[in-house]
């Protein structure tokens, strides 16, 4: 009998831990690491604030490699509006070729699923700080 407790106990620590670890990474996927620096400017002083430390960095080199994060920050931030708006070209051209070969029907079910699909991305988009303008 006290094997069986035993049994029962290690499975339970187990259950609980997995469940634990399930909605620990729920929460963490929904709003980000509490911890994290959010937004642009959050990010942008996180790494400085690591420059500085890791690299020693003078009053003077502080002020010149801010501006070079500041510059690369937003070109990055050009950069992956672009991409955005390419692979979303890119996607629409996807269906209205698959649209082509589809019944009436199936079309408006397409339609259904591509409407589903651009909100599910929107709502991702706003997770990941989308650049303004998007």
């Amino acid at each position: 009998m006290e094997r069986w407790k035993i049994i029962t106990v290690l499975v339970l620590v187990f259950v609980v831990g997995l469940l634990t670890g399930i909605v620990g990474t729920g929460v963490f996927i929904k709003h980000g690491a509490p911890f994290s620096p959010r937004g642009s400017e959050g990010r942008k002083a996180f790494l400085m604030q690591r420059l500085e430390r890791k690299l020693e960095l003078t009053a003077a080199q502080k002020t010149r490699v801010a501006a070079i994060v500041d510059r690369r920050h937003d070109q990055a931030r050009e950069r992956f509006r672009r991409h955005r708006q390419a692979m979303h070209a890119f996607m629409t051209q996807g269906f209205d070729e698959i649209r082509r070969e589809l019944t009436h029907e199936q079309q408006g079910r397409l339609d259904e699923l591509q409407s589903e699909l651009e909100a599910r991305f929107k709502k991702r988009g706003r997770r990941f700080h989308r650049p303004p303008g998007n």
